[in-house]
Parts: C-alpha cells; structure tokens; sequence
C-alpha cells in the first residue's frame, strides 16, 4: 500500500487528504443541543486528539515503517501527549517559546500526580515516552501530531487561521517536513497538501500585511 501511494499524482494523493478530511465532520458535530457558530474557527485540544487517533489509523496502515507499530502503546501516548496543556492552554508551535514548553512540561506533571492512581503512572510515562522520542511508537506519534494540524486547516473556514495567527509558509512547513523524515508517505501528504495551500495563497505574507 505505502509505494502506491509514492506512485500517486499530486491530484490522486489530494484527493485522499479531501477523504481524510471527511472524518473531520465529526469535529463539528455538537452534542447537547448546544450552538456553534461554523463559521469561526474554532477547535479544542480534545478533538485535536480525538484527530490524531483518527489519522493513526490509517497513516499506521499505509506508512513504510521498519516494525508493525504497537497500536496500544500509540495511542495511549495520543490520549496523553497534551495534558500538559490542561492548566494553561495550547500556543501555537511558531509562538512558543522555551519559557512555554519549560511551564508546559512542569503543569504536566502536576497534572498527572492528580489524576486516579490506576491510570497515573501510565500515562505519565506515555508522555515521557512521547518527549523523549526514541520509541518508533513516539516518533510516528510525534510526526502525527506535527501532520494533523495541515489537514485540520484544509477547509474553507479553518484555512483563514493562517493568517489570523500570521503564520508563514516556511513557519508551517519547517517542523512537519524534519517530523517526516523517515516516513515518506506522511511527507508525501505534506509536501502536494501544502503546495496546494501555497499556490491558493492561505498562507500569512509579512509584505502583504505591511
């Protein structure tokens, strides 16, 4: 499955990623009578996970990897890889600083000293795991998380963030491409989404906005 994929046309391999987006909708789907107003973006860092374990199923499917992943242990460390980021919410990845990730990394331990003592050593060392990333389980998980949120913004509404957040091209694509490295299908998705995004001109441009 993964070298057909690489054999793909850009347009083939696009309109997987329109397939892949379809689960999405489940994002925006509102429990308890309550009202969302669909067209401002908006997203919790829930369904961002609930995004991750979506996408693992099928890059885990068709990514040439060197062992079959462990399933469990992925996606333990999905459930768990943001706690930190229950106390003081999610900055986006081309703002944050090391002063961020030093707080988020201590709030994260605070937040898993209080959980239920059955679950608390386990999912503390799905996150120590995951930030260390030298398990291929934490480095699929970890491009994962780097991946989802191009398709997240692969949408007429979601797309304008680009902007609002003043992110750059070279800002959005960095990180993804090193997080791919040695998984070529992620990157492949990468590589004809992003161009597709480059060449609409979603992207935030420091001399357009002066």
């Amino acid at each position: 499955m993964n070298n057909v994929i690489l054999r793909l046309s850009d347009e083939e391999v696009m309109e997987i990623a329109r397939q892949l987006r379809v689960g999405y909708g489940l994002k925006c789907t509102p429990r308890y009578n309550t009202e969302r107003n669909f067209g401002v973006h908006y997203e919790s860092v829930g369904e961002h996970v609930f995004a991750l374990h979506y996408l693992l199923e099928y890059f885990a499917r068709v990514e040439k990897l060197p062992r079959a992943l462990d399933m469990e242990k992925a996606r333990r460390m999905i459930t768990f890889h943001d706690f930190g980021e229950i106390p003081n919410g999610d900055k986006p990845y081309h703002t944050k600083t090391k002063e961020d990730e030093d707080q988020e990394r201590e709030d994260a331990k605070k937040v898993f000293a209080s959980l239920p003592v059955e679950i608390r050593s386990i999912a503390q060392e799905s996150w120590e795991d995951y930030e260390a990333r030298k398990s291929l389980e934490a480095q699929f998980v970890y491009a994962l998380d780097k991946v989802e949120p191009m398709f997240e913004l692969f949408n007429p509404v979601t797309e304008l963030s680009f902007k609002r957040l003043e992110q750059t091209y070279d800002q959005h694509i960095g990180k993804k491409l090193a997080a791919t490295e040695n998984f070529p299908v992620m990157r492949r998705f990468v590589e004809v989404v992003s161009s597709d995004m480059l060449a609409r001109r979603v992207f935030w441009v420091k001399e357009a906005a002066e």
